[in-house]
C-alpha cells in the first residue's frame, strides 16, 4: 500500500486536474442557479400578489435540493488530488447528486410547479457533467482513481468535518434569510403612495355625481357594477394593490338633442382645471365616447349610443383594511341592479 504522505505528494495527471476544475465549476453554477431562482421567486412574490404564493416552501425546496452539491463536489475535488477509493466514492456521489437534482427539478420539486430552474439546470450542468464523465473514463484518470490510497482517520476528520459543518451552517443561514425575507414581505406598513383604498370608492362615486347626475338632460341610471381586481404587485410597504372599476348603465335618452346637450355638459365639466380630456369622438367600436383623466388618478369615460354608460377606473391603490365599507349606488337602484365583484365590503347599519 502506498504511504498516505507519499501519495498526497504525487502530482495528479492533467486530466484529473481538469476534472477537479469541472467539479468546482459545477459547484459555482449550482450556487448561482439557487441565487437566481430565489431572486426570481422574490420578484414573483411582488408582482404575483405577494408571499401568499408558497414562497417560503418554494425557496427552501430549492435550497434543500441544491445545497448537497457544495460539500460533495468540493470534497470530491479535494480527494481527487490524492486518488484512490475515497476519490472514487465522492466522484460517484457527485454524479448521483447531479442525477437526483435533475430529476427533482424537472418533476418539479417546486410547489408552484415551476420547471424553468430544471431546464436551466439541464442546459448548464449537463454539459459540464458529460465533460467530467468523458474525462473520468480515460485511461490516465482510471489509473489514478484505481491507485491504492487510504488517508488516515485524522486527515479525513480534519478535511470532511469542517466541510460538512460549513455546508450545514450555510444552509441554515440561507434558510433563516429566506424566512426573514418572507416575514418582512408579509408585514404591512404605512401606505407609501399618494392614494390608498380607504377613499377611492367614495371619490369615484363623487365623480359620478359631479359629471352625470348634476348635468342637464341626465336620463338616470339603470344599474351599477363595481369590480375590484388585483394589480398583481405589492408596494414597498408590503401592501397589496387593487384597481377599482365602476360602471353605471344609463337609461336611454329621449331624443338626440337631449343626448347632445348631456354630452356637451359632461365634456365641459371634464375640460376643467383638474381634468385632462383624452377622447371626444368614436371609440374602438365606433361608438361616440368622451373620456378624461382626473388629477387624482381616476379615468372617466362616457359611452353613448344604444347603451349609454358611465365608466370610471381608478389607479392602483393600496389596501389598508380587509373589508372596506360598502357604498350604496346612486339613483335609488334596487339591490338586484347593483353588482359588486372582487371585493368583500361591509355594510354599515
Amino acid at each position: 500500500m502506498t504511504r498516505p504522505d507519499r501519495a498526497a505528494a504525487e502530482r495528479p495527471p492533467v486530466r484529473i486536474q481538469a476534472l477537479r476544475l469541472l467539479l468546482l465549476a459545477q459547484t459555482g453554477i449550482v450556487a448561482a442557479l439557487w441565487l437566481a431562482t430565489w431572486r426570481s421567486l422574490q420578484g414573483y412574490a411582488w408582482i404575483g400578489g405577494g408571499v401568499e404564493t408558497d414562497l417560503f416552501e418554494r425557496g427552501l425546496s430549492y435550497l434543500a435540493v441544491l445545497v448537497p452539491t457544495l460539500p460533495v463536489n468540493l470534497l470530491a475535488a479535494f480527494w481527487l488530488g490524492r486518488g484512490g477509493r475515497i476519490a472514487r466514492t465522492y466522484l460517484a456521489g457527485a454524479a448521483a447528486v447531479t442525477a437526483v437534482q435533475l430529476i427533482l427539478l424537472l418533476m418539479p420539486v417546486d410547489p408552484g410547479r415551476l420547471v424553468t430552474p430544471g431546464i436551466i439546470y439541464a442546459l448548464t450542468i449537463l454539459p459540464v457533467s458529460f465533460a467530467a464523465l468523458a474525462i473520468a473514463v480515460t485511461g490516465s484518470a482510471k489509473t489514478w482513481l484505481g491507485r491504492e490510497y487510504a488517508p488516515t482517520g485524522r486527515l479525513r476528520t480534519a478535511v470532511e468535518t469542517p466541510m460538512w459543518a460549513a455546508a450545514a451552517t450555510l444552509a441554515l443561514a440561507m434558510a433563516v434569510s429566506v424566512g426573514t425575507w418572507v416575514s418582512a414581505a408579509n408585514e404591512t406598513g404605512e401606505p407609501t403612495g399618494a392614494y390608498d383604498e380607504s377613499d377611492v370608492w367614495s371619490r369615484m362615486e363623487e365623480a359620478v355625481t359631479n359629471t352625470a347626475a348634476a348635468q342637464a338632460q341626465f336620463p338616470g341610471f339603470e344599474s351599477r357594477t363595481v369590480e375590484v381586481t388585483s394589480c398583481l404587485y405589492r408596494t414597498e410597504a408590503g401592501l397589496v394593490t387593487y384597481l377599482y372599476e365602476i360602471t353605471y348603465e344609463m337609461s336611454p335618452f329621449p331624443d338626440e338633442a337631449a343626448e347632445a346637450d348631456f354630452t356637451a355638459s359632461v365634456r365641459d365639466s371634464w375640460n376643467g382645471e383638474a381634468y385632462r380630456l383624452v377622447l371626444d369622438g368614436p371609440g374602438n367600436d365606433g361608438t361616440r365616447t368622451v373620456s378624461a383623466h382626473r388629477n387624482d388618478d381616476i379615468d372617466l369615460s362616457l359611452t353613448l349610443g344604444e347603451a349609454p354608460a358611465l365608466h370610471l377606473q381608478s389607479g392602483c391603490v393600496e389596501r389598508v383594511e380587509e373589508s372596506p365599507p360598502c357604498l350604496d349606488p346612486q339613483g335609488d337602484l334596487p339591490p338586484e341592479a347593483n353588482r359588486i365583484t372582487g371585493l368583500t365590503c361591509t355594510t354599515e347599519n
